[in-house]
């Protein structure tokens, strides 16, 4: 058995350094998880971080007025950091026993077909840009995959390509390995929205259509044929672009609220969290935190106020938000302080303002005196609403933020699945 797999590896040996590679990362996973004494699944995924994944990640802190389990704000800060190459290397990792031994199967299966019709430089750069250029889009849409099923389906759109010039490779890639092929990328879907499993969608599809344009460009025999294949090879340096946008999303609010956290400069670390804030007005830590910054660095805290109000009328079950709330109100010294702030409790909260003003236990006296808007006594309207739970954000949760003050690159969550 050894002899003949050692056979086949001499064969295939950029195909078996591929898939030994994965399985290598898979038992180092495990030997982690059995060192650690718990197959818990926060210690997987601190296995794989500790190995080369990105994972998610979540600052644990100090402050009593921030810190709150229910509403944790983290990201993939290792990669905002600037280690791109975590994204190959979660390539390489799998979910499970299940989910290598699929991926395993099918690299094999198509890596023996394309192999001796490749160049081994050029093979062994196909999988590797395959594998990378794959998980770049799931990143972008906030995902965290592991496996190489992207680089797979590159395999497969190549060899779709390749068997229209070659006669044998056609007899044994026929029809129906394509049918079966497009047609498990298309269960994948129906998995997905299922919600059966939690699947790479985006990494398979990508993979397949960069393995389809690269087999285009290998078996182009026009005249034009050298042009393309040098204009294939400087359009990999697209990947640098796309890889800095990956490490620096501008359009994540999260990213801006990381950025604050590393930020020296109170008047810069605030302008951070005000477009955070802008970006994901769902993440209340990120306004909590700028309200907090205002109030210190304010003499009459009315942006903060404000700014806390507006978070409030957002996030209506953040609790912590309503004590820093409570906190600004009782700066204000003054009665005419105290008219202009309930002013504008009123323009936030409109017709719930009479509700808000008990939640936030607000000074009744002043609420007398200041004569701001409030809706009939009969509309209750504004209090039905005003305790119900927040639905949670479409993204990956963290589990565990129980734990003490941590340096903030120390993974204090694990996510909610793996996408595979």
């Amino acid at each position: 058995m050894f002899q003949n797999l050692r056979k086949i590896c001499s064969k295939y040996p950029i195909t078996a350094s591929y898939i030994a590679v994965a399985i290598g990362l898979f038992l180092a996973v495990q030997v982690y998880r059995i060192q650690q004494g718990t197959p818990a699944d926060s210690v997987f995924d601190t296995a794989l971080w500790k190995l080369g994944a990105v994972q998610p990640l979540v600052f644990v802190y100090d402050h009593p007025l921030i810190k709150e389990d229910d509403f944790p704000t983290g990201g993939p800060f290792d990669l905002w950091a600037g280690e791109w190459w975590r994204i190959l290397v979660s390539g390489f990792h799998h979910g499970d026993l299940l989910h290598l031994l699929m991926n395993c199967l099918a690299i094999g299966y198509l890596g023996r077909l394309i192999e001796p019709r490749m160049r081994a430089w050029m093979y062994a750069a196909f999988l590797i840009l395959a594998t990378f250029i794959s998980l770049l889009p799931e990143y972008y849409f906030e995902h965290y995959p592991v496996g190489l099923s992207g680089g797979a389906f590159a395999m497969f759109g190549l060899l779709m390509v390749l068997r229209r010039t070659d006669p044998d490779l056609a007899e044994e890639f026929t029809e129906r390995e394509i049918t079966w092929g497009l047609g498990w990328l298309i269960l994948c879907f129906v998995f997905t929205y299922l919600g059966i499993l939690n699947i790479a969608n985006a990494a398979h599809v990508s993979g397949f259509l960069y393995g389809l344009l690269a087999g285009a460009v290998l078996i182009n025999r026009s005249r034009f044929a050298g042009l393309l294949r040098v204009s294939f090879v400087f359009a990999q340096l697209l990947l640098i672009p796309c890889t800095y946008l990956v490490c620096h999303p501008v359009w994540n609010g999260k990213y801006y609220w990381y950025l604050a956290r590393l930020e020296d400069d109170p008047a810069q670390r605030i302008e951070y969290l005000r477009k955070g804030m802008e970006l994901a007005p769902g993440e209340p830590k990120i306004g909590a935190e700028l309200a907090l910054s205002l109030y210190r660095t304010e003499g009459e805290p009315f942006r903060s106020w404000k700014i806390i109000l507006q978070l409030l009328n957002r996030n209506r079950s953040y609790e912590k938000g309503v004590e820093i709330a409570r906190l600004i109100w009782k700066q204000f010294g003054s009665e005419q302080q105290k008219t202009k702030a309930l002013e504008i409790v009123a323009d936030v909260f409109g017709d719930e303002s009479d509700a808000w003003f008990e939640r936030l236990q607000l000074d009744q006296t002043s609420i007398a005196q200041a004569k701001v808007p409030l809706p009939e006594s009969g509309d209750s309207a504004g209090s039905e609403f005003l305790f119900l739970k927040e639905t949670a954000p479409q993204t990956i949760r963290p589990r565990d933020l129980s734990a003490p003050p941590v340096d903030p690159r120390s993974p204090q969550s694990a996510a909610e699945g793996v996408t595979l």
